[in-house]
């Protein structure tokens, strides 16, 4: 009883450790970090799904990009919310 109690509060911890914002591990990554200063901003995953994943930028409270990336279709949109034309958007 007493190791699976221990087992399963180590699963616990190890899924609360784990970052679930690591940006590196996604095909869109490169031209994220070509386009935007990734390391100056704090990234949301706001969807990861069989379809998309949207990944939001923020910058303090407010969200200063947005990349939208299409799985099946492999197209990656990244938007600025200052500007109205897209950074990015393409066929990866």
């Amino acid at each position: 009883m007493k190791k699976a109690v221990l087992a399963m509060v180590a699963s616990l911890f190890l899924v609360a450790c784990s970052n679930q914002d690591d940006l590196s591990t996604y095909d869109e990554y490169g031209v994220l970090e070509e386009t935007i200063e990734i390391a100056q901003y704090e990234p949301k995953v706001e969807t990861d799904n069989d379809g998309n994943r949207v990944i939001l930028f923020y910058a303090g409270e407010g969200v200063a990009y947005k990349s939208v990336y299409v799985k099946d279709e492999r197209h990656l949109k990244v938007i600025s919310t200052d500007d109205e034309a897209p950074l990015y958007n393409g066929t990866l």
